[in-house]
């Protein structure tokens, strides 16, 4: 089976930052702080494996960028990748109920 590399740019990484830290302290839950932040990991991993199967999404917005979508495997949250070779390049993690496409310019 063939498997990625997967690569999270720092930006990417400040918001899932971001997201774990207002459901630990605003939201001051830390059984979804740790729900999530595992759900992330399988997330990751689950890419690792099929990146290069995940075909072009509807939106025309994506595709223009190059762009991919993955969404987390329990919640309501999305990485945004390309890939480039053996590497799966996650660039963006938005919340589903952000307008995250119009966040992309």
């Amino acid at each position: 089976m063939k498997t990625y590399k997967v690569t999270i740019v720092p930006e990417a990484e400040a918001q899932i930052r971001k997201y774990l830290a207002y459901l630990l302290l605003v939201k001051q839950s830390e059984q979804a702080y740790n729900a999530v932040k595992e759900d992330y990991h399988e997330t990751i991993d689950a890419l690792s494996t099929i990146a290069g199967s995940i075909g072009d999404p509807p939106q025309q917005k994506l595709r223009d960028r190059g762009l991919k979508k993955m969404l987390f495997q329990r919640h309501q949250y999305v990485m945004l990748f390309y890939v480039d070779g053996e590497e799966a390049i996650v660039t963006k993690i938005f919340h589903t109920s952000e307008d995250y496409l119009n966040k992309l310019d």
